[in-house]
């Protein structure tokens, strides 16, 4: 039942309460009878729907000459049309639509002509039917044009040899289980940003202004930067009596200081000295109370 518009507003203002008891925003627009939803516009006077774009919001399509196997290239441009079809209340909203599209392909080298079908499928033949699922195990090989062997005719003719008819594991191992699809490999750009991201990461250090929490900052382990995450570090202990000098190495997928507070325990309670073996060295010198100091210092950064 439609409501008016003052008990629509009283609507909108509990709707509102609600959210902000829960430290939540939210936006509402009442009576209005056309709405863009995700990529369809909504006409409720009208009753029916069209595909939205936002403005200047070109579409653009993979080429049908990039590296790409030949099946996704083919299916490109059925997708789109079919896409188009499924959200276009009737023709006349599909062909006010589909000229961008239609264009954003033509630029993309296909030769594909979008349009609306005139007949609808047979609602009989489309009953989805109750059908057993087959465990299927896919094999995807990188694909590039540049290869010209077909790999997967090769590899299912490796599974008709090595698994015939009377092979024990036929049952489970032949082409109705064992199916091919090719993948796409990461492009160029891909590539270069992953291979910069994995070597900036590995000397990266908390820049952050919270990179200590000690009281007084002097008496910080790592000179300020105690709150480092995944690091490699290293302690040195220095003896007095002979000035022989031992190093301990380590790491820590939590902050250091989590780390540092751990050891300094160890090194506190007795029943925790044998936790590392810096702490058992700690402890051997302090039963034959020979005086020692120790230093922090990380070697290196890495991830988990």
């Amino acid at each position: 039942m439609p409501k008016k518009p003052r008990e629509i507003e009283q609507i909108k203002k509990k709707i509102t309460k609600i959210f902000d008891k829960n430290n939540l925003k939210i936006t509402i627009e009442a009576n209005k009878k056309i709405v863009n939803f995700l990529d369809i516009t909504l006409n409720l006077s009208t009753e029916s729907f069209k595909p939205f774009m936002k403005p200047n919001n070109i579409p653009l399509y993979v080429h049908n000459q990039s590296n790409h196997p030949p099946t996704i290239i083919k299916n490109i441009p059925k997708s789109i049309n079919n896409r188009l079809t499924s959200i276009s209340s009737d023709e006349n909203a599909f062909k006010q639509s589909s000229a961008t599209y239609q264009e954003a392909l033509t630029k993309s080298g296909y030769r594909y002509k979008l349009s609306y079908p005139t007949q609808t499928t047979d609602p009989i033949n489309n009953t989805q039917r109750n059908r057993r699922k087959r465990k299927i195990t896919w094999f995807n090989p990188p694909f590039s044009a540049n290869v010209s062997t077909n790999v997967g005719k090769k590899f299912l003719k490796l599974i008709d040899k090595c698994f015939p008819i009377d092979h024990q594991l036929h049952r489970l191992i032949n082409r109705n289980t064992i199916k091919v699809s090719y993948k796409c490999m990461p492009n160029i750009n891909q590539i270069i940003s992953k291979h910069n991201k994995s070597i900036l990461g590995k000397n990266e250090i908390n820049t952050s202004d919270n990179t200590c929490n000690c009281r007084n900052r002097q008496m910080c382990p790592l000179d300020g930067n105690c709150l480092a995450n995944g690091v490699i570090y290293q302690a040195i202990v220095d003896r007095q009596d002979n000035n022989k000098t031992e190093n301990y190495v380590g790491l820590t997928e939590n902050s250091f200081k989590t780390r540092y507070n751990n050891h300094t325990s160890s090194f506190r309670n007795q029943s925790k000295r044998h936790n590392t073996t810096l702490s058992q060295y700690i402890w051997s010198l302090k039963d034959q109370n020979i005086p020692y100091t120790l230093k922090w210092k990380i070697l290196a950064k890495g991830r988990p």
